[in-house]
């Protein structure tokens, strides 16, 4: 059985930009590095073989690699490898175009996963599915006990709600739904199903 950790990275500095790279390579506020150095030392007491581990992998938005450097250091893990499929959602990348109009097409996508963006040109659900196939193509090729992977909030809740329907929130509640900076969430695969470990832990951030 391997267990896949996903954290969400810290809290994100704001920007304002109409261009998709700007919202890419946005870093971290010093909140959100604190939220991270928390989360690593949390995760060396909790999974202590997590210590000195070969990799660690990562969305390719900065915001992402940034919290996977700081664990990577907590860690002493050897290597990150980014990996583009852990990206988060966005149903428009349009920013040209207003917040409420973002935010009303993001919404559609998580209440009808199979919905297909008319910006993106493609559905939450074919996300989720590349998202699912790449961490086990991780899990095939390179047998671990513990995958460790710096990611975004919004698709790990959706990938947990895919595993598991009944921690979805109802269609009034799922658009504010969210997973905490600094928060992590556990799957296990036994090679061939992913399961649902825990949710969304994040406790250790209310520690001083």
């Amino acid at each position: 059985m391997t267990k896949i950790i996903l954290f969400r990275h810290g809290q994100k500095q704001k920007i304002d930009s109409i261009y998709a790279e700007d919202k890419k390579s946005v870093g971290l506020k010093n909140l959100g590095i604190v939220q991270i150095n928390k989360l690593g030392k949390y995760l060396a007491t909790k999974f202590p073989s997590l210590e000195s581990s070969s990799i660690i992998y990562s969305s390719h938005f900065t915001r992402a690699i940034q919290s996977a450097e700081i664990v990577k250091s907590i860690l002493k893990i050897k290597e990150i490898i980014v990996i583009p499929e852990f990206c988060e959602f966005i149903a428009s990348d349009n920013y040209k175009t207003s917040k409420n109009i973002r935010k009303h097409l993001q919404v559609m996508a998580i209440k009808n996963p199979d919905w297909i963006s008319p910006v993106i040109k493609t559905s939450l659900n074919s996300v989720i599915s590349k998202y699912i196939n790449k961490i086990k193509d991780i899990c095939q090729e390179n047998p671990s006990d513990l995958i460790l992977i710096s990611t975004h909030g919004g698709i790990i809740r959706n990938t947990v709600y895919s595993i598991n329907p009944e921690l979805r929130p109802s269609d009034e509640l799922i658009a504010d739904a969210k997973i905490h900076e600094g928060g992590y969430t556990v799957l296990n695969f036994d090679g061939k199903n992913f399961t649902v470990d825990e949710f969304d832990v994040h406790d250790y951030l209310l520690l001083p």
